[in-house]
């Protein structure tokens, strides 16, 4: 690599006046070999210390190597412990270049259409150092723009808004010098960001900077004029406008020995490297400068440059009218951020979250006394600018406070959704107290008074955590005493099966024991049978009256009647077996269908799908029938069989039921609670955690999918057999119990 540095062709003296060097600026132009060639000029300029210089020595890197190495590998970076030379460079704090330097000797290249070009680079002074005036900055920025044809825009880690206002200083000497045909001052700009550190969001490289400049750059509708302009003066004044995000290079650069070799950057920033130098000196990617739409000539921009300076250093140089445009926005927007002030201040008091929720067209009335306080603050404000002007901020100030309410109205519907959580527990605690940790089992006509009992705890409990807001009805309010209308349905339903399973289970209970006296030996005699019978009646009658959570007044119970008739017609048909010589058959047969089943199936732990209890119902009774007589079969026997296996799968159908229903109502538990957990009050009313929650409620219906999977396998896990693939009602109510709950989020 050539051992030549960078030259300075453009100075500033100590009264801010420039100054060309006229004999370096010829050396390098005005060359028999280049003076004639068209010319691209890439520049970088930016603030100072942004190490513009440590950049264009690797650009100097890329534009000595041999062409074969000037691919994709990076080869042309060289040895990875060569010093990096050609632009002045070092760390610090303090400006290191000043003015404009070039690089003395014109790299030759060929374009991919094959014409010969002549490549130079330029440094530029760092921008808004503590020696420089606006004016300094400005000119030199004007200076290099209108100089090149590639200009990049050297920033630290973002690309902001201040950024685009400097931009707006700096090219405002390109609009007063605009091409006389119309054509735009500038050919190309790229926004280089430094030590991008949102990798996250966008990926380092051009496509990333792409993504980024897009939203720098977008213009919409509710955006405040001055800055639909700025963009709009930006694009107007380039052919061309890229970005490119370089990532950190690596903290030994830092280091005041390091030497500039590339063994030490990060794998990021070589990458990075990689995919940027290509992308300006490329045969393909080579911009020539153009001015007037006709071609620079070295010899050309010789003359360009003699003439640029005397225009900007003649005292009738306008300055730049964003200045002033900037001291009216910055006293606009003081009484913008005054007025956004005391709206926040307002809203905040009614809608933090220490204060209660209040009903929803609560948050509007609020709203609308907050801007009133807003306007008038604005009004008194002191301003710049027309009334026109004036009138525009006051516009955009009413609708980006309008856009506030969606934020404060999601805050409140967070602070009642988590109220209306909490009164449910307290309904649901109001239900619990009844029956502990025992069934929920109740005479079915208890259960609407205890729904009441419950609907009134929680809506108490729901009015002393409401703030209460004059004229305005709490529609919040209503809609929760409506959702609780639906859990009366539920409670039915809930003591409809618990009712089955307590008589279900006395049923089988008296069953096995009035089946155990039948292979008694010697048989008991009539008298002691039904008298085993008459106390074991009794006690199922006192343990299901024990099971009831609480004791009823009306006479008539549907649950109770089934239980009496039941062991009734059990005591008839036993007694009948008991008196029988084929007793000893009879029971072996029964027992064989009860043992089957019980192997098969264990109604304690886990519940069928109906079609696989079914069919082991029917092998199982076909091989218990076989088993008693099958040769000589009593036939009023055989029917009293035929009986006692139809009731115990009646029993065992109606456990299978139950339990089906529990698994329902398992895993419909696990989907709230996904969703609780997933959808629950995290503090996202601070502003600055605003959007995370608007992306939290655009993931609503993933969120519904995960709990949903959670709640299926939950509900399998408590089945047997999962593999049966009939049409099963369980499931299909358990979707439809699924849906219903999602209304909720």
């Amino acid at each position: 690599m050539s051992g030549l540095r960078s030259v300075q062709v453009v100075n500033v003296n100590d009264n801010h006046n420039y100054v060309l060097e006229d004999n370096t600026l010829q050396r390098i132009l005005l060359r028999e070999d280049v003076k004639d060639l068209p010319l691209v000029v890439v520049s970088v300029a930016g603030a100072y210390r942004g190490g513009k210089s440590f950049l264009l020595s690797y650009f100097l890197r890329y534009l000595n190597s041999p062409t074969e190495k000037r691919n994709e590998n990076g080869d042309w970076l060289g040895n990875e412990t060569d010093p990096l030379i050609g632009f002045s460079w070092k760390g610090g704090s303090e400006r290191h270049t000043t003015g404009i330097l070039m690089y003395p000797e014109p790299f030759i290249t060929t374009t991919a259409a094959g014409e010969k070009v002549a490549v130079l680079l330029m440094d530029t002074q760092g921008t808004f150092d503590s020696s420089s005036t606006v004016r300094d900055c400005s000119i030199i920025f004007a200076l290099s723009t209108l100089i090149s044809s590639v200009q990049i825009y050297n920033l630290k880690e973002n690309l902001q808004e201040d950024d685009l206002q400097y931009l707006q200083l700096f090219t405002e000497y390109g609009k007063l010098l605009k091409n006389e045909d119309g054509s735009k001052a500038f050919q190309m700009l790229m926004f280089l960001i430094r030590d991008w550190p949102y990798y996250y969001e966008h990926a380092f490289g051009a496509k990333g900077g792409e993504e980024l400049l897009k939203k720098r750059l977008e213009i919409t509708d509710k955006m405040p004029k001055e800055l639909c302009d700025l963009r709009e003066h930006i694009r107007s004044c380039f052919d061309k406008v890229s970005c490119f995000l370089m990532p950190h290079p690596g903290f030994k650069v830092s280091n005041p020995s390091y030497n500039g070799n590339f063994s030490e950057l990060s794998t990021e920033f070589r990458n990075a490297l990689k995919e940027l130098v290509p992308s300006i000196f490329a045969p393909e990617n080579l911009n020539i400068k153009k001015i007037n739409g006709v071609k620079v000539t070295c010899a050309d921009m010789y003359t360009y440059f003699q003439t640029y300076m005397t225009a900007f250093n003649s005292d009738s140089m306008i300055t730049p009218s964003s200045i002033f445009e900037n001291t009216k926005r910055a006293a606009l927007m003081a009484a913008i951020r005054e007025a956004t002030s005391k709206y926040t201040k307002i809203m905040d008091a009614a809608c933090n979250t220490d204060t209660p929720s209040m009903p929803g067209e609560g948050v509007r009335v609020t709203h609308n006394q907050a801007l009133a306080k807003a306007i008038e603050a604005f009004n008194k404000k002191g301003k710049m600018g027309s009334q026109k002007e004036i009138g525009a901020y006051l516009t955009q100030l009413k609708r980006d406070l309008e856009d506030q309410l969606p934020r404060y109205g999601l805050m409140n519907d967070g602070k009642y959704r988590k109220l209306a959580f909490e009164a449910k527990e307290v309904f649901d605690n109001t239900v619990k107290a009844v029956h502990g940790e025992n069934l929920f089992c109740l005479h079915p006509n208890d259960v609407e008074p205890l729904f009441n009992e419950a609907v009134l705890a929680a809506s108490t409990y729901f009015d002393s955590k409401r703030q209460k807001i004059p004229n305005v009805i709490d529609e919040e309010k209503n809609k929760f005493i409506q959702y609780l209308g639906k859990e009366l349905k539920c409670l039915q339903a809930l003591n409809l099966q618990n009712n089955r399973h307590v008589i279900t289970e006395l049923k089988m209970n008296f069953s096995s024991f009035m089946e155990g006296l039948v292979n008694k030996e010697p048989p008991l005699d009539d008298n002691e049978y039904e008298a085993k019978y008459q106390e074991s009646y009794r006690k199922a009658i006192e343990t299901f009256d024990q099971r009831r959570n609480r004791p009823t007044e009306f006479p008539e119970d549907v649950f109770k009647l089934s239980l009496m008739q039941h062991m009734a017609a059990q005591f008839i048909n036993l007694q009948a077996i008991n008196r029988s010589k084929n007793r000893k058959q009879f029971m072996m047969a029964l027992s064989f269908y009860t043992n089957h089943m019980s192997l098969f199936w264990d109604p304690d732990t886990c519940c069928l799908h109906p079609n696989d209890l079914a069919n082991e119902h029917k092998l199982a009774s076909e091989q218990a029938l076989k088993l008693f007589h099958p040769e000589l079969p009593d036939e009023m026997e055989r029917e009293i069989l035929k009986q006692f296996i139809k009731s115990k799968y009646d029993d065992l159908r109606e456990l299978n039921d139950a339990a089906n229903e529990t698994a329902i109502a398992t895993a419909v538990n696990v989907y709230v609670e996904k969703m609780e957990k997933a959808t629950e009050f995290k503090g996202w009313w601070i502003p600055t955690l605003g959007i995370p929650y608007l992306v939290n409620l655009a993931n609503r219906s993933s969120y519904h999918e995960e709990a949903k999977e959670a709640a299926l396998l939950n509900f399998y896990s408590n089945r047997r057999d999962r593999m049966n693939s009939a049409p099963d009602k369980y499931y299909n109510e358990l979707i439809k119990e699924i849906n219903y709950a999602r209304m909720k989020y």
